[in-house]
């Protein structure tokens, strides 16, 4: 049998407006029971908002695997703005195997709403989010500010979307819509084995923390990143099959010879 390599690519808002009144974020208690809305009506300010969290400046990082110095990379990111009223706004992000509550104010002039949201700042990657938003054009657009300036400014353009489980997603897509059997899986690469159980994951809009699944997936039109913990929506199929795959990674790794690779 020849083999052949999975190969994972590498790749590595605020103006404020003199006539709006802003109102302290601290008179308005939250409510919980509106708390992260994944499918909000689609022309709703509330709700999620997806793109791209891109590096603003040529700060570098370190690799924990290599050991070399590289450019911050880009991330998916998306906002959950859970409530708004009075001038208070509350929600949280997901980006990068990272789910960070934040809290602000906003103000709204005409068609532009701007705000400030803050993340709490009891993780070295909290910051604060200067964000404008449009409700015309549903667009949402700003700046990320560190408190930590060794993690660098980002910029970001998001767009209103709700999220939405597509089970038929991905290369594997039997691993989401079938039993799996020995058969669908002993011929596998230990590579392949655990992209297809990723992508049950990743269907769920789990968030990655690992580099080369982020990126990977953090280029598929089809995912969103949603949940740092997507266990408990495993469908009854995808529970068995994460079972089975994970026994044939295992078998794969310690077995390495007998699969004639």
């Amino acid at each position: 049998m020849t083999r052949t390599k999975w190969l994972i690519p590498f790749f590595v808002l605020f103006s404020f407006s003199p006539g709006c009144k802003h109102r302290s974020a601290a008179s308005v208690p939250r409510d919980n029971a509106l708390a992260h809305t994944l499918n909000a009506p689609g022309g709703s300010i509330t709700g999620t908002w997806c793109g791209m969290f891109e590096p603003a400046t040529d700060v570098k990082t370190f690799d924990k695997v290599t050991g070399d110095s590289i450019p911050l990379p880009s991330y998916t990111i998306t906002l959950f703005i859970d409530q708004m009223e009075d001038g208070a706004i509350f929600g949280y992000s997901v980006c990068a195997g990272n789910d960070r509550p934040f809290r602000g104010t906003y103000t709204e002039d005409g068609d532009k709403i701007t705000a400030v949201l803050k993340e709490p700042g009891d993780n070295k990657y909290d910051g604060s989010f200067d964000v404008v938003i449009s409700k015309k054009s549903l667009s949402l657009t700003g700046k990320w500010t560190p408190y930590h300036k060794e993690q660098g400014d980002r910029h970001y353009a998001l767009a209103r979307k709700n999220f939405t489980y597509q089970d038929k997603a991905g290369q594997y897509t039997e691993s989401s819509v079938k039993l799996l059997a020995a058969d669908d899986v002993n011929n596998l690469y230990k590579d392949e084995l655990r992209l297809m159980r990723n992508e049950i994951y990743a269907r769920h809009g789990y968030s990655f923390k690992l580099r080369d699944m982020r990126e990977l997936f953090d280029n598929q039109d089809w995912y969103m990143p949603v949940s740092t913990d997507v266990r408990k929506k495993l469908t009854a199929i995808e529970l068995k099959n994460e079972k089975l795959i994970k026994q044939y990674e295992k078998y794969a790794e310690t077995n390495y010879d007998d699969y004639g690779r």
